[in-house]
């Protein structure tokens, strides 16, 4: 009975050891999840800049971004020297929840579901990308490997949807592996090929936070390079709540 005892003991310690292993990588690459969207969520204040739409030829489209940023809340409003103020859109909810205001027509769009992969004009962006939605609530992420990128050491996690419901079949990130900053996310389809490559070209440091300052979407198949980048922060505006909300948006000034 004794021997029947220690090789039990035998054969149970190694497979506990394995799933408090498997628990340990599964805690850590959520933990890294964690750290990334830090690293990406807006800061808040009044944020301005551009996106770009360049297509192979060269030729480029260019829009004006003013945005208002309030800890989970956050208003952007598009416009070109053209045809002025063209769309706001709002996401509450930490991104979760995607408004669309279009100020020619006088409409308003809610983007739920498939929708929030609608196209922002004919960027590579969709209105889901710059949402900044949690990617730790969004996915389940786990470590692949570690490698050299670009001469840093990268840690390469995939992040699988937990909703199934999107375009997104799932997500490859890459991130430094010193302090975990996001470098490339890359966009498969829902039949694994990638779709898109996001770039995280440019960071900057603020009170002794890292955020992105330039984003680089390139579009695989149509090699369409679309960037959005952030030349103003200020830290000092306010916005009062009425701002993010749905209801108010055409009347935001």
């Amino acid at each position: 009975m004794r021997k029947i005892q220690i090789l039990l003991l035998i054969i149970i310690i190694p497979l506990t050891a394995s799933a408090q292993d498997t628990r340990i990588v599964e805690i850590t690459a959520q933990e890294i999840l964690a750290r990334v969207d830090d690293v990406m969520a807006y800061p808040s204040g009044k944020l301005e800049g551009k996106l770009m739409h360049i297509f192979p030829d060269g030729r480029s489209v260019t829009r004006d971004i003013l945005g208002y940023i309030d800890k989970d809340n956050s208003l952007f409003t598009f416009s070109s020297s053209s045809r002025g103020n063209e769309i706001r859109v709002l996401y509450n909810l930490q991104g979760e929840d995607i408004w669309v205001y279009n100020l020619h027509s006088l409409k308003l769009f809610h983007k739920a579901d498939v929708d929030r992969y609608d196209r922002v004009f004919d960027s590579n962006y969709s209105f889901i990308d710059i949402s900044n939605a949690d990617l730790q609530s969004n996915y389940t992420g786990s470590i692949l490997r570690k490698t050299t990128y670009k001469g840093s050491e990268v840690v390469i996690l995939s992040l699988a949807p937990i909703f199934k419901n999107g375009l997104y079949g799932k997500l490859t990130l890459y991130v430094t592996a010193s302090n975990y900053l996001p470098l490339r996310i890359d966009y498969h389809d829902n039949d694994m090929a990638i779709l898109k490559t996001l770039s995280f070209t440019k960071m900057s440091t603020f009170e002794k936070r890292h955020f992105p300052v330039r984003y680089d979407m390139l579009h695989i198949a149509s090699g369409t390079l679309s960037i959005i980048e952030f030349t103003d922060y200020d830290k000092k505006v306010t916005f009062p709540l009425s701002t993010f909300r749905h209801e108010n948006m055409s009347s935001v000034k």
